[in-house]
């Protein structure tokens, strides 16, 4: 099973991307060190409900998007691990 860290980081990535913002953009939308911005999208921290608030916004999606999105990639993940 993928870690949910692992997941939300690749998921952070993704709409980064999309949106054409550097990792040091979004950190500075988000009052957070680049190191910390760095470390959430190599998926070995973890935001606060305050700091996904603040990355949703930073990169116009709603915290639910970013949710919902790392949530059906990880269950995919889990149903893969179950069927092996």
């Amino acid at each position: 099973m993928t870690d949910v860290k692992t997941v939300f980081g690749e998921t952070l990535r993704r709409h980064r991307t999309k949106s054409n913002r550097s990792q040091q953009d979004v950190a500075t939308r988000c009052d957070m060190s680049f190191r910390y911005y760095q470390e959430l999208e190599a998926g070995t921290k973890q935001p606060t409900i305050t700091t996904l608030f603040k990355l949703a916004d930073s990169l116009e999606e709603s915290p639910a998007t970013l949710i919902e999105e790392a949530y059906k990639t990880w269950q995919s993940s889990a149903s893969k691990a179950s069927d092996d």
